[in-house]
């Protein structure tokens, strides 16, 4: 007899969860849109993932500049902190796969960036690993690239008046005591503010609660994102991931893997928006639109620009600053060669 009731249990269940998810798949969550709406964000959100990193080298100028003429609504980018103490650009802690590193400076014991100073690593090449990995997509001033500081994105990408966010993710925080509270005063030194009546102009993400923790007390005003990085969830360990976000912060970024419309939904019911990550091929937009998610991550703003029907227009000004900044950066480089040789 409890055999029979064991088993009876366990069919009820099956069909429960069965029709659970068979629910949300032919009816998914309608209540992104009233979430969303209560930050002034267009309705889905595009972020461009370490810029245009599909065409052009990963979190470098051009591939910010290519994100700010694609149309999205915000450019994401890794912030850390050199030896010396300045904020920088880069998505790894470790330099090896992104530069040269090893060449410029063989008799280094650690390729961490932390070790680094922003003098050292002006030094490197941060664009010929993408000429030889993608040589379809290949450009020759990729190859004269160097790190960007968050102070340059900031002047460059100028929220306040081209209307683009910053979606500024601090990597590792853990590695650099106080960094929240160090990009949080640069912005406050940009005038870049959150106005009640406009979409914000800075989120933070961070895969560190702790981390979001900081920022809510630092800048309350900006919304922040809980990533999360498996490839495969419970609905336990969902709702789990779900209790900690409600905790430090106003959405959830996890990978497209995990993003199912029941997921979607059960966020949706907590008030609690969904951006799923790295979405860079058009079916999946289109599964994803049919799932709900409030926005999308991606190396290829143009794809989700283009197929949410949104183009941005700038003045000559992004341009111009653009090769302003590469100007700079060759004037520094020919200034270094100059005294090198007057050394020797």
């Amino acid at each position: 007899m409890i055999k029979y009731f064991i088993i009876i249990t366990a069919l009820i269940l099956i069909f429960a969860v069965i029709y659970f998810e068979f629910y949300y798949l032919i009816r998914p969550s309608r209540l992104g849109k009233e979430i969303i709406k209560k930050y002034n964000f267009d309705y889905p959100v595009l972020v461009a993932h370490r810029g245009a990193s599909y065409n052009a080298p990963e979190s470098t100028l051009p591939a910010v500049k290519m994100a700010l003429e694609s149309g999205v609504d915000y450019i994401e980018l890794d912030v850390q902190r050199t030896k010396d103490g300045e904020l920088v650009i880069f998505h790894d802690t470790n330099l090896l796969r992104l530069t040269d590193a090893s060449q410029v400076f063989p008799e280094k014991k650690s390729y961490e960036l932390q070790n680094f100073t922003l003098a050292e690593l002006r030094q490197l090449n941060y664009g010929a690993w993408f000429n030889i990995s993608y040589s379809e997509r290949a450009k020759d001033s990729f190859s004269e690239l160097t790190i960007m500081t968050l102070q340059e994105v900031l002047e460059f990408v100028d929220p306040v008046n081209t209307g683009i966010g910053l979606a500024l993710e601090l990597k590792s925080p853990y590695l650099y005591e106080g960094i929240e509270e160090e990009i949080v005063n640069q912005l406050e030194e940009q005038k870049i503010d959150e106005k009640e009546s406009e979409p914000p102009r800075v989120l933070f993400l961070s895969f560190s609660p702790a981390s979001l923790k900081r920022l809510s007390e630092l800048r309350p005003d900006s919304p922040r994102i809980l990533l999360t990085r498996r490839n495969f969830v419970s609905p336990r360990r969902w709702q789990g991931w779900l209790d900690i976000t409600e905790e430090v912060a106003d959405g959830i970024g996890p990978k497209g893997h995990v993003s199912f419309p029941w997921y979607i939904g059960a966020a949706h019911k907590r008030g609690l928006f969904v951006f799923p990550y790295v979405i860079n091929r058009s079916w999946q937009l289109k599964i994803f639109s049919w799932f709900s998610a409030d926005g999308y991550i991606t190396d290829r703003p143009e794809m989700l620009a283009n197929f949410y029907d949104r183009v941005q227009e700038f003045g000559e000004n992004v341009g111009e600053f653009g090769d302003e900044i590469l100007e700079n950066d060759e004037q520094e480089s020919e200034q270094d060669s100059n005294e090198e040789k007057n050394n020797n």
